[in-house]
């Protein structure tokens, strides 16, 4: 096996064939699901449908969540393919492939082909890939402008050293990658990349490579590439923008946690040993095994050490704590376990085909069926058929979804209670991530139908009168209840 492997580029190609496969395939059947993958799909869809394409919007009002890179793509997804799950899941799976084939190229020139190709394949079938591969989230977009940025400056570093030539070029690609990590992800895309530099050339003791950086052109990319769109929406939306989206989105996450009972030192641990399944089961054996390689001086090794440490340390160090936050240690720690593995070829090619067609497998009997759960394509595929437009539609308990207004291009109300006041969005807070409208239960309207969502085994609301409402429809997803009027109303 590790004969036929040397030396032969077309074993990418067969690499990408695969995993095109296993990304793409389903794509059209698994459902935008509630409460992520919902936001971004309905305010691409909404500023498709207003010729909008600067300012982030969603139900009619600004959102400054993210920045524009990530909605550009679900943009473009949806004038190739239409406003569908195909279109919106397109270029994570599409940028999975273009990661995957960064991964070989950046290692196999600083080590070999063999170890190139067992780092392409390691990476490409880890559990967090596969299920970042087909979600509608920035992570996969932000994870390989992320590794571009390190891969160039590594690679500009390396040739400095030997060569003494042909460096500017990679410092130059390392800030416009990074720079497009700011446009995907906010200062996050500068500054962590930065900080993993800033120590690797610590420990390195060679700091005066900071001197050589092409630190002005360098700044300049990033002001003007990364900061054109900040400015932009500085100037259009003023402090609004810079109070939610710096001030909650990136201050606030850091230093309040939003879901306090995930805030814990230890929470990333077993999120890494998922990441890498199924190639967690023989870490610790590899680990044993190379334990006297740990203390050699490889630079490319403790390159990569220092990316996935810098990446896992700093985000334990957040308030807030989500299970893809640390997905771009991802590559490194898979590129160390190929460096650990390349005599294990036959294992880990048989192993990457046995978890190609699992997840073949379970894309069709567990992600389409729980995601159509997660999410609501009957519910509103019925309010889209049998509902006027004209009539009120609310959510009266539990998690509030968006996905019956992407999917049925209803507005859905979230009710409140009578003396409930509904939560101003452009405050420093959580509340900035309510922007749903609201309606008041002494609001609802006596001109109209009123129809009432209740999803799952949620409640009905206790703000209601159960008896004044018949149910009209009924899914594994939830019911659809409709007021019972009388006559003189």
């Amino acid at each position: 096996m590790k004969y036929m492997l040397k030396n032969k580029d077309y074993h990418i190609f067969i690499v990408l064939l695969l995993s095109s496969i296993v990304y793409f395939i389903g794509n059209t059947w698994l459902s935008i699901t509630d409460p992520v993958e919902t936001n971004y799909a309905l305010t691409a869809k909404e500023m498709v449908l207003n010729h909008n394409y600067l300012s982030p919007q969603i139900f009619g009002h600004y959102w400054y969540d993210k920045p524009i890179f990530y909605y550009w793509e679900l943009i473009v997804g949806f004038k190739l393919f239409g406003i569908s799950n195909f279109g919106a899941r397109f270029f994570s799976s599409l940028l999975a492939l273009c990661n995957v084939f960064l991964v070989y190229r950046f290692v196999k020139a600083q080590s070999s082909h063999i170890i190139a190709i067992l780092s392409a394949i390691i990476v490409s079938i880890s559990a967090e890939y596969w299920i970042i591969a087909k979600a509608v989230i920035t992570d996969m977009t932000l994870g390989l402008f992320f590794n571009a940025t390190l891969m160039s400056f590594y690679m500009g570093y390396t040739r400095h050293k030997e060569h003494n030539k042909n460096y500017k070029f990679y410092y130059l690609s390392a800030y416009t990658a990074s720079a497009i990590a700011v446009l995907t992800k906010g200062p996050i895309g500068f500054l962590l990349p930065g900080l993993i530099i800033l120590i690797y050339l610590i420990i390195r003791k060679d700091l005066r490579e900071l001197l050589s950086l092409q630190l002005i052109p360098g700044l300049f990319i990033l002001l003007t590439l990364g900061g054109s769109w900040y400015y932009y929406m500085y100037a259009t939306h003023g402090s609004d923008f810079v109070n939610v989206f710096l001030g909650v989105h990136n201050w606030l996450r850091a230093t309040v946690s939003e879901h306090p009972r995930y805030n814990v030192w230890y929470y990333y641990i077993p999120i890494t040993i998922i990441t890498l399944f199924p190639w967690s089961i023989i870490l610790p054996k590899l680990i044993y095994t190379n334990r006297k390689n740990w203390f050699h001086n490889v630079p490319f090794h403790t390159f990569l050490a220092v990316s996935a440490s810098v990446v896992i340390l700093f985000f334990s160090c957040m308030a807030t704590k989500y299970s893809t936050y640390t997905f771009p240690a991802l590559t490194p720690l898979a590129i160390l376990m190929a460096t650990m593995c390349y005599k294990r070829i036959s294992f880990i090619c048989k192993t990457a085909l046995v978890m190609s067609i699992t997840y073949i497998v379970l894309t069709f009997t567990i992600a389409i069926p729980q995601m159509d759960i997660a999410s609501s394509p009957n519910i509103s595929h019925y309010i889209s058929q049998s509902i006027n437009h004209d009539a009120l539609i609310v959510q009266g308990s539990g998690r509030y979804r968006v996905s019956p207004t992407y999917y049925s291009d209803h507005k859905v109300y979230k009710l409140i209670g009578a003396d409930e006041v509904a939560p101003d969005p452009n405050t420093i807070s959580w509340n900035a991530k309510e922007v749903m409208p609201f309606i008041s239960v002494n609001n609802l309207p006596k001109d109209k139908d009123i129809y009432l969502l209740i999803y799952g085994d949620d409640s009905f609301p206790s703000t209601l009168n159960q008896n004044h409402w018949r149910k009209i429809y009924s899914t594994v997803e939830g019911s659809i209840y409709q007021l019972a009027r009388s006559p003189k109303n």
